[in-house]
């Protein structure tokens, strides 16, 4: 049967789970790859636009070098008198005026622009020195704080390739180290005289950049950087402050977890390069979250799938055990049917297939029950017809003869006083009850009476000694049983319970107990093992001429016949403890007219 629920239950998933998971995956799937589509566009598409944004805004911060570069190209000659003024060990009054008026050119940017943290100029001299934004004359490189520049332009002058260029820079202002100052230094060199022997030196500062970073339109999660052209960060929008570059940090724009840290499907990385000023504008952006509505619906499409499948589990589990039920019951029809009960359709009317199906078949094998039962009645009717003929015995027949083989015993053993007598006198007892056809009920003082009867034929006839307790508590001409109830049973416990035993005892009680009359014959003879006790109950529920406990057989069909279905004996045993054997019959068939003595509320339980 296992092997069937199988089958039933792989087919029936199959029946079930296809039709819903085909269309929910490919839909799924179709929806789930468009929006990743035009999601990945629209989302390239916005990042391109951040980038060009920060590239124009970077850009227009360093136009003022470009500024600045057009001015120096068209004043050549005022370089070349700076150029002489800072040769000099002292400058004259007309030197500080032209002076003054040539730190007009760099001083007002400086001031006007929040940005800018100082600009240089350096033509070549011999004293080393150079003017700045931040102070009011010219500077020497021994005397000032910040002099780091000046390697960079030296490197950049004697290769000669770049004219313009750009590095973040860090140094202490005042000298003092609590005035850390971060700046993107842009270089541009000039020809005053000779090939690169000027510079201009625009110092923007890295928390000025940082600000417009942090205030580009981007996604929560979109990360916004510009690194230098040897993938060094310059500034990051998501950091707290700008860091200091000592040492750098490096940009791998194919490991971007190094610096973000791992991500679950990694990251989208968008580049744009600013050629003009050696810079690189980075967008990173993870793309959980650059693709959270695909995999949204991707998850929503998994759990809509993995409830498809555990519907289509329990519906299939259902119709299985429905399909497995139904076949069981076909079977145990047709176990009914060869058993010789009647099949009867176990199918509930809301299963109409199975339904239909048990009912052609119930009435089938009803038909075919109908036949067998038929059969066996015409067997049965003919083995009582058959009996019936060899019992068409005159009853008065027999007591006569009997009445004078007691007279012939008396006259052989000269006089009544003997056991032979006796015998005889309680068999003749016996058959008078027996034989009165017309009186089928008895009362209880006769039923009683035909008990002892027999229990002293049996004493006599088999010289054991056993003895026999009556407990009789239900009384009176107003109750009346069936006659020879107890005698099988006693006979019953004589021959299977005592026989060769040594001190039997058979307790006989009749009381009346919650509405009924209760008839119960213990003995505590050898008992009977639970196997025994079930197969005799099986027998006694079977036909007639089954059970070897032909007297006990006839009683319990008595029983049956005269109060009811329901009403037939109880047997209780234990082996080594004895067996109880108890009738149980409703108060209202067996009371006439009259009351009744002797009430009582006792129970009985066997132990």
């Amino acid at each position: 049967m296992k092997k069937v629920y199988r089958t039933f239950f792989v087919r029936n998933l199959s029946s079930f789970m296809l039709p819903v998971l085909i269309p929910l995956i490919m839909l799924g799937g179709l929806s789930i790859a468009i929006i990743q589509r035009y999601v990945g566009i629209e989302a390239q598409t916005a990042n391109q636009n951040v980038l060009d944004r920060m590239q124009g805004n970077v850009e227009l911060l360093f136009e003022e070098l470009d500024t600045l570069h057009m001015h120096a190209v068209s004043s050549a000659l005022e370089f070349d008198r700076l150029r002489n003024m800072l040769n000099e060990p002292l400058p004259s009054a007309e030197d500080y005026r032209e002076l003054a008026s040539f730190k007009n050119f760099i001083d007002s940017p400086a001031i006007a622009r929040p940005y800018i943290e100082s600009i240089y100029v350096y033509v070549e001299n011999d004293r080393g020195r150079f003017i700045s934004s931040t102070t009011g004359g010219t500077m020497a490189f021994d005397d000032t704080y910040d002099a780091e520049w000046y390697g960079s332009y030296a490197a950049h002058r004697d290769t000669g390739k770049d004219k313009q260029w750009s590095e973040p820079r860090s140094f202490d202002k005042y000298g003092l180290a609590t005035f850390r100052t971060d700046v993107i230094s842009l270089y541009q060199m000039l020809d005053i005289e000779g090939k690169n022997d000027a510079v201009i030196v625009l110092n923007v500062r890295l928390d000025y950049l940082k600000e417009q970073l942090s205030l580009m339109p981007t996604s929560s999660d979109q990360h916004l950087l510009i690194t230098d052209l040897q993938r060094q960060v310059i500034v990051r929008g998501d950091e707290p402050n700008p860091p200091s570059f000592t040492p750098r940090t490096l940009f791998d724009p194919m490991r971007p977890e190094r610096l973000y840290g791992e991500a679950a499907l990694g990251y989208e990385v968008l580049e744009l390069q600013s050629p003009q000023y050696g810079l690189h504008f980075v967008s990173v952006t993870p793309k959980a979250a650059l693709y959270e509505l695909p995999i949204r619906l991707a998850l929503y499409t998994g759990i809509a799938a993995l409830l498809s499948i555990l519907a289509a589990v329990a519906v299939s589990l259902i119709f299985a055990r429905r399909n497995v039920r139904n076949i069981r019951h076909i079977v145990d029809m047709l176990h009914d049917a060869e058993q010789g009960t009647e099949p009867a359709a176990r199918a509930g009317k809301n299963d109409v297939n199975a339904y239909i199906v048990q009912q052609i078949l119930a009435n089938f094998l009803e038909k075919k029950y109908l036949k067998t039962q038929l059969a066996r009645r015409k067997a049965v009717n003919e083995l009582m017809e058959l009996s019936a003929l060899q019992s068409q015995l005159n009853p008065h027949f027999l007591l006569n003869t009997l009445e004078t083989v007691k007279w012939k015993a008396a006259a052989l053993a000269g006089g009544m006083d003997n056991e032979l007598t006796q015998m005889i006198e309680q068999l003749g007892e016996i058959l008078k009850g027996a034989l009165d056809l017309e009186e089928k009920e008895v009362t209880i003082e006769e039923e009683i009476r035909y008990t002892e009867s027999y229990l002293a034929i049996q004493r006599m006839r088999s010289g054991e000694a056993f003895d026999v307790v009556w407990d009789c508590r239900a009384q009176g001409a107003e109750i009346r049983i069936l006659k020879l109830l107890l005698q099988p049973l006693v006979e019953n416990s004589l021959i299977h319970g005592l026989r060769g035993q040594q001190g039997g005892v058979i307790k006989i009680k009749l009381y009346e107990s919650r509405g009924m009359l209760r008839l119960s014959v213990f003995d505590n003879g050898r008992g009977m093992t639970p196997r025994r006790l079930q197969e005799l109950q099986s027998k006694l529920e079977g036909p007639f001429g089954q059970s070897a406990h032909i007297g006990v057989s006839n009683t319990h069909k008595r029983l049956k016949l005269a109060y009811g279905k329901k009403y037939g004996l109880r047997i209780y045993s234990r082996e080594g403890k004895g067996t109880l054997v108890q009738i149980v019959i409703p108060l209202a068939q067996v009371k006439k007219a009259g009351g009744i003595t002797g009430n009582s509320n006792h129970s009985e339980r066997f132990v």
